[in-house]
């Protein structure tokens, strides 16, 4: 793999208006491309050239003493994830989260691999506050216990589970901040690669196809890491705070579809083949857990069927019930009878997701999105194999 210089310092520039730390090497450790923030968190001095150089040479050795063994396992093939402090002023900690990434292997085996950097100080700040909460709310159970045997404390009793209450909203607030926070900067750097895309293909470079599939590569584990926060984020806070979902809206059907499929990756979106089979455009629902379900069923489907079948988007109603239909249909392996009792569990995952990254929320989020909405989720064969993933939404119900 080689970069031009004018592609690695285009790419470089593109990269680091995000903010990113990110950098790219070949599989012999030669540094292929590198931000500005990717320079200063490794401490690589400012008026160095780094793109060409060694990883382990261009690295101050303390800096290699820690990460070097980590770049080692990426590069026979390991995917790598951790956390990085460094001090900061006044005593501060800064934090980040590194992933690596390996990509392509020489005849060797030795392989490239895509570095990110991510800031993570607002959740290690997260952290702290719930570790405090939880200590006050533990203080509190003791407490409540006490004083269950004094009829005459009902009132105080009242006035502490009242204030539990408000530090429990507090805390999914400050989670719904966190969100934003952590999830802008993502979408930011997803637009900066799929920018970079389309420029490298303007630049019309002879050696531009390695730094492109490192790219796709690179948005596909953003779009991971997204997908990931959003299920862990609405599993933590909308779905686990007592089932309250906020009231649904009239949605914009149309709308809702298109910004699902603005959320599956650019390179898989062809594949996706959405059918019409009603005149209905406007419908009540939850848009944001909707658009989140979608997008979870969508991507399960491209993961696992073959990556040269499509995957049907099915838009039905029925009259009786009046119910929104929504199917997603694949041509994957399938569900076995041993899954299927417990495919919408929390942390369920099947036989065929071995290697695929993911926590086991995409489906539970489904099926508690489609309870919040009073509806259904059946996963159902499709002859002559894959799955049809049919979601039920009652429409016309009272609020």
């Amino acid at each position: 793999m080689s970069f031009s210089p004018v592609s690695a310092a285009h790419l470089a520039d593109l990269l680091g208006r995000s903010g990113q730390g990110c950098a790219l090497w070949n599989a012999e450790g030669l540094l292929l491309m590198a931000t500005p923030a990717w320079c200063q968190w490794l401490d690589v001095p400012e008026d160095a050239s780094p793109i060409g150089q060694p990883l382990q040479g261009l690295l101050p050795a303390q800096i290699w003493q820690v990460h070097g063994p980590r770049f080692t396992a990426a590069a026979r093939g390991l995917h790598q994830e951790y956390d990085d402090i460094r001090p900061g002023d006044s005593g501060s900690q800064h934090h980040r989260r590194i992933q690596l990434t390996p990509g392509a292997a020489d005849a060797q085996g030795r392989h490239e691999v895509l570095m990110q950097l991510s800031d993570i100080g607002r959740e290690y700040a997260r952290g702290e506050v719930i570790a405090r909460q939880r200590e006050q709310l533990q203080a509190l159970h003791e407490q409540l216990r006490s004083n269950r045997q004094n009829a005459g404390e009902l009132g105080r009793l009242r006035t502490l589970l009242d204030w539990r209450t408000a530090m429990l909203s507090e805390h999914n607030e400050m989670l719904q901040l966190l969100s934003h926070e952590i999830r802008q900067p993502l979408n930011n750097a997803s637009a900066a690669m799929q920018a970079t895309l389309k420029a490298i293909e303007d630049l019309h470079l002879a050696d531009a196809a390695p730094a492109a599939r490192a790219l796709l590569r690179a948005e596909h584990v953003l779009q991971q890491v997204i997908g990931t926060l959003d299920n862990t984020l609405t599993a933590g806070t909308i779905l686990a705070a007592g089932g309250k979902a906020g009231a649904s809206s009239e949605t914009d059907l149309p709308t809702l579809i298109k910004l699902v499929l603005h959320d599956i990756a650019a390179d898989l979106r062809p594949r996706i083949d959405v059918q019409w089979l009603t005149t209905a455009r406007t419908v009540q629902l939850h848009p944001a857990l909707m658009r989140l379900t979608l997008r979870n069923l969508l991507n399960n489907a491209l993961a696992y069927a073959p990556a040269d079948t499509p995957v049907q988007l099915r838009i039905s109603e029925s009259d009786e019930p009046l119910a929104l239909i929504l199917e997603v249909v694949d041509q994957g392996p399938g569900i076995s009878e041993e899954l299927l009792p417990r495919l919408f569990e929390k942390g369920s995952r099947g036989n065929h997701s071995h290697g695929r990254p993911g926590a086991g929320l995409g489906l539970f989020i489904v099926r508690s999105v489609l309870q919040l909405h009073q509806g259904t989720v059946q996963a159902l064969p499709h002859s002559p194999h894959g799955t049809i993933m049919r979601l039920v939404i009652p429409q016309g119900l009272a609020e």
